[in-house]
């Protein structure tokens, strides 16, 4: 795997590069349209990360509330029935 991450690095260089020098705009407006793409791109994946992080702890809070209504079903059977 670390091989083809590797690979996808290096083509993505030549290719930026080889889309760098054949650029048709000039450098500066090449690189201002790159950083307005990038930040684009950053907090895009800021977003989904915080989603999956909020959807990772809605299903830990779930799981945590399962467990602890179980547990405490369990203690009011057993009070209820008379064992101490």
């Amino acid at each position: 795997m670390l091989r083809g991450v590797r690979v996808a690095i290096k083509y993505f260089t030549i290719g930026l590069l080889a889309g760098l020098l054949l650029a048709p705009r000039k450098g500066d407006e090449t690189r201002t349209l790159l950083m307005d793409r990038a930040r684009e791109y950053v907090a895009e994946l800021m977003g989904a990360a915080q989603d999956a992080a909020g959807q990772a702890s809605d299903k830990v809070e779930d799981l945590t509330r399962g467990t602890y209504e179980t547990e405490h079903r369990g203690y009011d059977n057993a009070a209820s029935s008379g064992i101490q």
